[in-house]
């Protein structure tokens, strides 16, 4: 594991630990909209980090690291946009239904996720298409 993989992770412990300090901190009492904001923190932090760890993985060549940066970036984005949403659903927990709370919570992740899988299969799809060009410069 790299330095740079290590400092990814390194963040992400960090983003974890300030959501949850954000959400149990603000909050002024445990109510349902409370758990659903903490269930779906630990969801998109999790999923991130598996993604994450499956990019660095496959991650050889400088060409591979390009095609992954969208998904990378907006992987990122959706642990920035969830910190800021887990304070405001921990500030109203006890005013904010835990249906409203589910809704924007899943449509968010379900966003994010349709952006990097689509991110992934158009890097699919770029990959193959470069690969034949290479060829088809070969056999000439």
């Amino acid at each position: 594991m790299n330095r740079n993989n290590k400092l990814g992770i390194a963040a992400w412990i960090l983003g974890l630990v300030l959501a949850n300090v954000l959400l149990f901190c603000l909050s002024r009492e445990m109510t349902p909209t409370l758990w659903v904001t903490f269930g779906f923190v630990w969801f998109a932090f999790l999923s991130v980090l598996i993604f994450q760890l499956l990019v660095w993985k496959q991650i050889a060549d400088s060409d591979t690291k390009v095609l992954h940066i969208t998904a990378l970036s907006v992987s990122y984005i959706y642990i920035v946009i969830q910190i800021p949403l887990c304070a405001v659903f921990a500030i109203g927990s006890g005013v904010i239904p835990w249906k409203a709370a589910l809704l924007i919570h899943a449509v968010l992740m379900i966003l994010a996720w349709l952006v990097i899988i689509g991110s992934l299969t158009g890097n699919d799809h770029v990959q193959k298409v470069d690969e034949r060009q290479k060829n088809h410069h070969i056999e000439l």
